[in-house]
C-alpha cells in the first residue's frame, strides 16, 4: 500500500485477543496496528501496554502505536520509558503516540481531576516537550505551570530513536504542538467528544471543510510533517451499520459508514488532501474484519 494512505487497525474492546487481532489485521494488509488507552467507556478496555507488547511479538511488518496514550492517566516520564522499552521490543517498529486526554467519567469516577479545555492542552504540550527531551537525551531538566522534572541521565531512553506522534484538532494545539513532534494526527470529530462523550448527532453535522481546515492549518506551521486523520468507521451489512449510517447522513463521518468497498475507496481518497495514514476504530462490530476482507 506503499501508494496510498496507511490503514492502521485500532483494538478499542476486550472481545479480541490482541496478538490475534495484531496477527489478523497483519495478515490482512493493514499498515499498522494501535490500541487505545481508555480505563474503560461502554466497556472495559484492554490495557494499553500490556496489548501493545502482546501485539509486538505477534507481528513482524505492522508499525505499532497507541491510540493515544491518555495525558491526565498518565506522567510524561512513564510514557517515555514505557515508549523506549516499546521500541526495543518492537525491534524498531514502534511510534510513540500522546494525547490531551478527554473523557471526563473515566477520571472522576477513579477519584482523579478533570481539567478544563485550555488547562489540557497547556500540561498536554509541556508533557510533549518533557517526553522529547527524555526521549532525546536521556535526561530532563523542565520547569513550568503543569510539571517540574529534573530526571539524570538515563542512557537507556535514548537508545533507541521513537518518533513522537500527536492527537490535535483546536486551532491552540495544532499551532503549539504541530512544531514540536514528528507526525500529527487529527481528530476532526474531536466537537462531537466534548464533556467527554460521543454526541452521535453533532458526528453526523461535522463536514469536510473542517477538515480540510484543520489540515491546511497544520500546512501552514509545518508544511512537511506527515498528517495523520482518526476516524470511527462502520464497514458492514446489517441494521446496525445501516442505522448508524442513517443517523450520520451525507455528511463527512457519513461517508465512512457502509458498505465495505465503497467505504475503503472513501478512506484511500483522502489521499488527495494531504491524508497519509488513517487510524480505523470499529464504529460497527466486524469493520476490521471486513475492511481487511477487501485489501485482501
Amino acid at each position: 500500500m506503499s501508494a496510498r494512505v496507511e490503514l492502521f487497525a485500532n483494538l478499542t474492546s476486550t472481545r479480541y485477543e490482541p496478538a490475534e487481532f495484531a496477527a489478523s489485521a497483519e495478515a490482512a494488509g493493514f499498515d499498522g496496528v494501535t490500541c487505545s488507552d481508555h480505563y474503560w467507556l461502554n466497556d472495559l478496555f484492554p490495557h494499553v501496554w500490556v496489548s501493545l507488547a502482546a501485539m509486538a511479538t505477534a507481528t513482524e511488518r505492522v508499525t505499532l502505536a497507541p491510540s493515544f496514550i491518555n495525558n491526565l492517566f498518565r506522567s510524561p516520564f512513564e510514557f517515555a520509558q514505557s515508549s523506549a522499552s516499546m521500541q526495543r521490543l518492537a525491534g524498531g517498529r514502534h511510534e510513540a503516540g500522546l494525547g490531551a486526554g478527554w473523557t471526563e467519567g473515566e477520571l472522576t469516577a477513579t477519584g482523579q481531576v478533570y481539567p478544563d479545555g485550555p488547562t489540557r492542552a497547556r500540561k498536554y504540550r509541556e508533557a510533549l516537550l518533557i517526553v522529547r527531551q527524555l526521549l532525546a537525551t536521556g535526561c530532563c531538566d523542565f520547569e513550568a505551570e503543569h510539571y517540574q522534572m529534573h530526571v539524570p541521565e538515563l542512557p537507556g531512553l535514548a537508545g533507541v530513536p521513537v518518533p513522537l506522534v500527536a492527537s490535535v484538532g483546536g486551532t491552540w494545539t495544532i499551532r503549539h504542538i504541530t512544531p514540536i513532534v514528528d507526525r500529527v494526527e487529527l481528530k476532526v470529530i474531536g466537537r462531537a467528544t466534548r464533556g467527554g462523550r460521543l454526541d452521535l448527532a453533532v458526528l453526523g453535522s461535522i463536514v469536510e471543510d473542517e477538515l480540510l481546515r484543520m489540515v491546511d492549518e497544520v500546512r501552514e506551521v509545518r508544511e512537511d510533517i506527515p498528517i495523520g486523520l482518526f476516524l470511527m468507521v462502520g464497514a458492514g451489512t446489517g441494521a446496525e451499520v445501516d442505522g448508524l449510517r442513517n443517523a450520520l447522513g451525507d455528511n463527512l463521518c457519513g461517508r465512512f459508514v457502509g458498505e465495505p468497498a465503497k467505504v475503503l475507496e472513501n478512506l484511500r481518497s483522502l489521499e488527495t488532501i494531504g491524508i497519509s495514514r488513517i487510524q480505523v476504530t470499529e464504529f460497527a462490530p466486524g469493520t476490521i474484519r471486513n475492511l481487511g476482507e477487501e485489501l485482501q
